[in-house]
């Protein structure tokens, strides 16, 4: 059976990787992490405040009168 030439092997990253590179990449994920964290929070705060606001408004009532 022939092996397949896979052209991804050669872009694939050994196993290890530099120090600085690791720290690099963890405080990316921290970065973005904590973004998230801080839209949830606002989002989260948009929505209940859209929430009251369509609580407190009356609506009419849908029932027609002659």
């Amino acid at each position: 059976m022939e092996s397949i030439y896979n052209v991804f092997k050669e872009i694939e990253l050994p196993d290890t990787c530099p120090p600085n590179v690791k720290e690099e990449l963890i405080s990316e994920i921290d970065l973005i992490r904590n973004s998230l964290s801080i839209v949830e929070v606002y989002v989260d705060d948009l929505f209940n405040v859209a929430s009251a606001l369509v609580s407190v408004i009356k609506l009419p009532s849908r029932t027609s009168q002659p």
